[in-house]
């Protein structure tokens, strides 16, 4: 149902990005959630890896090369300045979901986490992208939620408004969310230009332990969750011409 409303708006294919929040903050986000790092992977897997695994195989099926550009943010390296490959290798283009985990796995091993966290140099990473190749990106931000500059990452998923590109942030841990809540519906552009609803925000962790052990396929829970305004917005995208030019 859900592959049948994207492709009625007429969405063939798509980029994947994946953006991961390195900060310290996830250290103590994941406490009361899991009583652990939300990066502590010795139980065997992440929180992070398992969003990645759930969501990741549907979303592959619109990603066209099965390339997957991943990076991280929030580090001693990147800290709320830039971003860089989240494989060590320096790497970013990963081959698929399998790709970005190995990169994860690599990453939370080497990786010292800082902070502060910011989203703005992940999604100005992912207008790059869009800049230079001019299709259709989907940027999927994991992260702990704990958003150091409520203001300069407003104006970064604004700025974003002017390219083809739809964000999901997907919260891991137990917050604060506030921030991604309020960019999901309520962040406005002021003055002249074009004005859409580029945001999504979608508490994983929250799905997870309420939703998830209720159903069959969480997998197809997750996704309905994280595309569920991909057909609006890439029909919105098509009518505001954001596929059609160069920037």
């Amino acid at each position: 149902e859900l592959t049948g409303a994207l492709r009625a708006a007429g969405l063939e294919s798509s980029q994947l990005v994946v953006g991961i929040d390195m900060s310290a903050s996830n250290s103590w986000t994941g406490k009361k959630s899991y009583g652990r790092s939300l990066h502590d992977w010795t139980p065997g897997s992440t929180p992070y890896e398992d969003a990645i695994t759930l969501v990741g195989p549907i979303l592959e099926n619109f990603d066209e090369d099965n390339i997957i550009p991943a990076f991280r943010f929030g580090d001693s390296f990147t800290t709320d300045q830039s971003v860089m490959p989240l494989s060590p290798s320096g790497v970013a283009d990963c081959n698929g979901v399998a790709g970005v985990i190995q990169a994860y796995r690599e990453a939370v091993v080497s990786v010292k986490m800082s902070g502060p966290t910011t989203m703005a140099p992940m999604i100005d990473q992912a207008i790059a992208l869009c800049q230079q190749t001019n299709e259709y990106h989907i940027l999927i931000i994991l992260t702990d939620g704990d958003i150091s500059s409520k203001q300069r990452d407003a104006a970064a998923v604004l700025r974003a408004r002017d390219y083809p590109l739809s964000i999901i942030a997907m919260g891991l841990g137990d917050g604060p969310f506030d921030v991604l809540e309020h960019f999901d519906d309520h962040l406005k552009k002021k003055g002249s230009g074009k004005d859409w609803d580029n945001f999504q925000f979608v508490p994983f962790t929250h799905l997870q332990q309420t939703v998830f052990n209720k159903c069959e396929r969480p997998d197809l829970t997750l996704a309905t969750a994280v595309l569920q305004e991909v057909p609006e917005q890439f029909k919105t995208i098509k009518r505001f011409g954001l596929l059609d030019r160069g920037h």
